[in-house]
């Protein structure tokens, strides 16, 4: 048996409840994927629509198991350096996101403004793993401190 297409009502309604989450405690990368396609389906069905505008900064969440997998997602080949978040659809090169790293066996969450600068190009320039690399926006934050030390850099001088 064929599964009905969803109603507009529903879309909206999901992409509702999107929305709200990617301006509060953030999405996952298949949610924002998910959040981005519903747009374009509901543009393309209510064009003039002021409801589905998709203005405002993305809280992109992500969940990593302990301090190894977020080590393994470190990007040298950013400078100074930058992470590697595994999505199997990344958002455009340029794109700005707001990314919250939350690591669980620790409890750490850590924010940063982040920009997209690589699509399916990770770590060490391997291009296996589907994902976007990110580069970091600010100077100064702690989740760059956090991934510096685990790479064995010295502190900047400005964090001594």
């Amino acid at each position: 048996m064929r599964r009905a297409a969803p109603s507009a009502q529903d879309m909206l309604r999901e992409f509702a409840g999107l929305n709200a989450r990617r301006r509060g405690d953030g999405v996952t990368p298949l949610e924002y994927q998910r959040w981005l396609d519903l747009g374009r389906r509901l543009e393309a069905a209510f064009p003039d629509s002021p409801a589905l505008a998709k203005k405002g900064q993305v809280r992109l969440l992500v969940e990593l198991k302990d301090e190894a997998e977020l080590e393994a997602c470190v990007m040298l080949n950013v400078r100074p350096v930058g992470l590697f978040v595994h999505t199997p659809f990344p958002p455009e090169r340029g794109t700005q996101l707001e990314l919250r790293v939350h690591v669980v066996d620790t409890g750490s969450i850590y924010s940063s403004r982040v920009s997209v600068v690589s699509n399916n190009v990770g770590p060490e320039f391997s291009t296996e793993a589907f994902g976007m690399g990110l580069k970091f926006r600010d100077a100064d934050c702690e989740l760059r401190a956090v991934l510096d030390e685990l790479c064995g850099f010295p502190p900047r001088e400005s964090e001594a």
